[in-house]
């Protein structure tokens, strides 16, 4: 009697706990699709009216279990893979380009998210970064008081940039190809910086400065609109675009500029 009394009760506890797993397991199946329901349900309402989204983002949370995450108040991993939200052939840039983000330490508060440690993969389409040079060369010279600009003002428009994988160089030209700036980027400290391999107008060099402020413009354009607090790991000149990494340290989501 006292063996058969030990063996149910052995077979009882082992079928509560095997039944606690069984819960535990669906319920962090369960949390693991709200969390991401949510961040895609924010990401897509985040999005201008006019974006074309054809698919919302993918949300991954590795091995880590996300109950135990969120009992300590932050997610051990999370990757999240954004879509495209840019609107094509607007008057000014609306949207964001698609991003692979991994976080770590990351902290869900509505109003504070946050990150232990935050990297991001984006890829810049050529269009963009011609827009993006173009308002922030435009708003440089509207601020220029020393009247070095006057000659070009009027035909200061960007009408393309194309990118030299081959040579890690990208061409930017201005008043359809009438002058051009052939600009070679690198990594400063962790910011853009870039240097003008050649600058020419119908045939003729421009003045120095002319270089000078097209790379600034388009080095304060992508440090203040797309880097903003993180700093620049990796800058590729690749086929139609550019391939950006970006890091940073106790990073608060929404100090970011995109």
């Amino acid at each position: 009697m006292t063996r058969t009394s030990s063996g149910r009760g052995w077979k009882i506890a082992l079928g509560i706990l095997a039944g606690l797993l069984i819960l535990l397991f669906l319920a962090e199946i369960g949390i693991r699709g709200f969390i991401a329901q949510q961040i895609r349900s924010g990401i897509r309402d985040s999005a201008p009216e006019t974006a074309d989204m054809r698919e919302d983002a993918s949300v991954h949370f590795g091995a880590s279990p996300v109950l135990l995450g969120l009992a300590r108040g932050k997610l051990q991993h999370i990757d999240i893979d954004v879509p495209s939200t840019l609107v094509p052939d607007s008057d000014e840039i609306v949207g964001n380009p698609p991003a692979t983000i991994n976080a770590t330490g990351f902290v869900l508060d509505q109003n504070d998210p946050s990150a232990d440690s935050l990297v991001v993969h984006t890829e810049l389409p050529q269009a963009l970064v011609r827009d993006m040079l173009q308002q922030e060369l435009r708003r440089s010279l509207d601020e220029s008081q020393d009247g070095r600009f006057a000659e070009y003002d009027e035909i200061l428009t960007v009408s393309d940039v194309r990118t030299n994988p081959a040579d890690g160089t990208f061409n930017v030209t201005f008043s359809n190809g009438a002058f051009g700036v052939e600009l070679r980027p690198h990594v400063d400290d962790g910011q853009m910086a870039f240097s003008a391999e050649s600058t020419q107008i119908l045939g003729r060099n421009l003045p120095d400065f002319f270089s000078e402020a097209v790379s600034n413009a388009l080095q304060k354009g992508l440090n203040e609109d797309i880097v903003g607090p993180l700093r620049i790991q990796e800058f590729q000149v690749v086929d139609n675009g550019f391939r950006i990494t970006v890091s940073g340290e106790q990073v608060h989501l929404n100090e970011l500029p995109v």
